[in-house]
């Protein structure tokens, strides 16, 4: 029996893939790739027990943030540098195969499907940049493209592989009820990347960090993105969870040198400063700006302008200190 290492998102493409292999009798370990833009394991996990396979999680580390930053092959419509990130996932297809004595590298990728990173000559390309090439199988699309080596070794029936091109999703779905794969998931891409809103905050990230992690990121997706001067920017939460979750990034061990702000008798925003250093001279002026940025994108409502007070948090230090409004007005700029 021939083993194969699955690219598992749990989507339709994916689970397709996954029960063509099964019908030739080829055992499938599935691999989900986690992102700090795209995490869809829970789900893939899910439906990998309904299909009766083993999944291997795996997580892109701070190389990955480079590659986003500067990849070779360029953008699409965002921010998403689509061919890049697939040879990356494929490379890391490549150590499981080694690690499972598997036989080659299967993906739900069709022919075409999107424009970005599924036209023919990008999926030869992605095969060879990632070192797989000739042992990565696109079952779904196999007959429009070159045979490779598991079909010419006769571990696979190329006449039992298919031959699907284009963005349409019917034959598809047809052929889902056909192998029975159960619910049938929607489209979506789920990667932040691809979304046209998340760009000017990745790049303003990119444009004033010259080595961004994992925890940069978290930090974007945590309430709206303001920009201080080129070393300091702000996150201030937009509900309950972004509070939470800034408190969080705070306290994190990899946490970057930061202040937080929470109210301390108002209902307002936590506002988390990255860059902000307490031994620099204009510390007490951004104090007072972030301040007032607290009271700005607070309901007047909520607070009395005379007596609101916040607590200043820097390490272990905690103080508390009066917000005024608008002390430097225009000094800062909300990116999104």
């Amino acid at each position: 029996m021939s083993k194969a290492i699955v690219l598992f998102s749990g989507g339709l493409d994916s689970l397709l893939t996954v029960r063509v292999l099964q019908r030739q009798g080829v055992e499938v370990v599935g691999l989900n790739v986690r992102t700090p833009f795209h995490d869809c394991s829970e789900h893939a996990r899910l439906r990998a027990e309904q299909l009766g396979i083993p999944l291997r999680v795996r997580e892109t580390d701070d190389s990955y943030l480079a590659m986003v930053a500067a990849p070779r092959f360029g953008y699409g419509k965002a921010v998403n540098p689509c061919i890049d990130c697939r040879v990356v996932m494929c490379q890391i297809a490549k150590q499981i195969l080694d690690e499972e004595n598997a036989d080659f590298v299967a993906t739900g990728e069709v022919a075409g499907q999107r424009p970005n990173s599924q036209k023919q000559h990008q999926l030869a390309l992605i095969a060879r940049e990632s070192g797989l090439d000739g042992r990565l199988v696109r079952p779904l699309s196999a007959k429009v493209l070159g045979p490779t080596s598991p079909e010419n070794d006769g571990l696979l029936d190329r006449e039992k592989l298919y031959a699907y091109t284009g963005r349409g999703r019917l034959q598809l779905i047809a052929l889902a009820r056909r192998l029975e794969v159960g619910k049938i998931p929607q489209p979506s891409t789920g990667c932040l990347l691809c979304e046209k809103s998340y760009a000017p905050r990745l790049i303003d990230l990119f444009r004033h960090c010259d080595s961004p992690k994992t925890w940069d990121i978290d930090v974007l997706a945590a309430g709206r993105q303001i920009r201080i001067n080129p070393s300091v920017k702000c996150a201030m939460g937009r509900n309950e969870a972004h509070c939470l979750r800034l408190q969080e990034l705070f306290e994190r061990s990899d946490a970057r040198a930061s202040v937080l702000l929470v109210p301390e008798n108002f209902n307002g925003p936590t506002t988390l400063f990255v860059g902000m250093n307490p031994e620099t001279e204009d510390f007490e002026r951004l104090l007072d700006l972030a301040g007032s940025l607290t009271l700005r994108f607070t309901n007047p409502e909520k607070y009395d302008s005379e007596n609101a007070v916040f607590q200043v948090r820097h390490g272990s230090v905690r103080t508390l200190r009066k917000a005024h409004p608008d002390p430097v007005a225009g000094d800062y700029r909300v990116i999104e």
